[in-house]
Formats: C-alpha cells, structure tokens, sequence
C-alpha cells in the first residue's frame, strides 16, 4: 500500500513537468500561422526612372540651369527582417543618363566696327546635352514596417558612371562619381510586386581628379517597381 501511494505521488508531481515539455516541443516544431513573420530573405529586381529639371549649377558665366534624366535596374537581396524593419543590399544598373544644357565648348568671338578701328572680344559658352551610362555597385536601403501595404523606404547608392563628354565644364573628366539618398514610399501590389515613388537627392562630382571639382547636384523625383524572386516575406 504505501508503496502505491509513492508511485502515486510521483506520477502526481513528474506528469506536469512531461506535460510542459511536451507544450514546449509542440510550440517550436508548430508551423508558424499566417501573419508570424518568417522570411525566406529573397532576391529581387526592380526598375525605376527619374528627372529633375532647371538644377541649378556652376558654370565660367555664372549659374545655369539643366535637365536631368536618369533610369535604372536594380538587383537586391533582403539581409534580415522584423516587423518594423527589413535591410536590402542592391546593385544598380544605369543604361541611361542625361545632363542637358553642359558647356562643351568656350569661343572667342572678336566683333570688330567699321574698318577694323574698333574691336572687342566676347567668350561664347557652347552648351550640348551629355547622355552616359553608369553602375553603382554599392546601396543600401532600409524599408520600415514591411509588413504594411504602404511602407517607407530609404536608401544610400554610391557608384561611377561615363559620359561621352567631360561634364560639367570642357575642361573636366567624362569619368565621374555619383551618389544618392533616396527616401519614398512602396505599396505591395499582390504577394511578390511593389510599385515605388519618392525623391533623390543625386550628386555627381569627379572626386578632385579633375582641375576643378564642381559637383552637379539634383533633386530627383522617380518611379518605378520591384518584384521578388523568392518566396518572400510571409506575413
């Protein structure tokens, strides 16, 4: 009898704690429902294209104004991921650029009077549109509450791009650096598609290699889309 009453008392106390355990195991092996977060950190691909018109710059006659155009393609890889924050790394492709309005060229027009007693000498800026290409191998961005149909995102690229006249004076480099912060607004379209919109502050500058070093800068507004290439996010 007593020995019953032990084996009792023993099962009584060892049967919560296999109870707990067996909770706990089910909890971590339980599929995660829809909405828990679990990412598969996917690739993805986008294309976007932006202008700014009449950016003010520097030129030997003072401040111009100018047209820029720029689209791009980019290609990315979510690193992690939470509710509030997801983190990319893209590279980008750049098939098009155009500065418009850049100085190629300084003439000296000499206007002389009536029998040549009386001359005077007039620099003339001649401007043309510069069309290049570029890559920019590094960016970063960060978009804030992914989970959302509407999320904000802001991004960092840093690349070099060529154009097929020195910009932005004759005397400067076809060769350039160019850099931007984005900040814009993505909304999902189904599962796997965002559309984006937002503004970019560009620069571009040669980087002191030049005789001079302007800089070229813009507030760009651009549009475009992405789409993954994994799974995705489950949320």
């Amino acid at each position: 009898m007593n020995k019953r009453c032990w084996l009792l008392a023993a099962g009584c106390c060892l049967f919560p704690i296999a109870a707990a355990a067996d909770s706990t195991t089910v909890e971590k092996t339980r599929v995660p429902p829809e909405g828990a977060g679990v990412s598969s950190r996917p690739w993805w691909f986008g294309a976007w294209a932006g202008a700014a018109t009449h950016s003010p710059f520097e030129t030997r006659h003072g401040h111009r104004n100018r047209d820029f155009y720029i689209a791009a393609i980019r290609v990315g890889r979510e690193l992690d991921t939470s509710r509030r924050y997801a983190y990319d790394y893209f590279v980008e492709i750049i098939p098009l650029l155009r500065q418009t309005n850049i100085p190629v060229e300084y003439r000296e027009v000499v206007t002389c009077g009536p029998g040549g007693s009386s001359c005077s000498t007039k620099t003339v800026m001649v401007t043309e549109t510069a069309r290049g290409f570029g890559v920019t191998p590094l960016g970063l961005q960060v978009r804030v509450f992914p989970s959302s149909r509407f999320h904000l995102a802001f991004g960092l690229s840093m690349g070099v791009v060529l154009y097929d006249s020195p910009v932005p004076d004759p005397e400067e480099k076809r060769l350039n650096f160019m850099g931007d912060i984005s900040a814009g607004v993505q909304m999902r379209v189904g599962r796997a598609s965002n559309l984006i919109a937002g503004l970019r502050q560009n620069h571009t500058s040669n980087g002191f290699t030049g005789p001079t070093n302007p800089g070229l800068d813009a507030r760009v507004l651009y549009v475009g889309a992405t789409r993954s290439l994994g799974r995705g996010l489950r949320r």
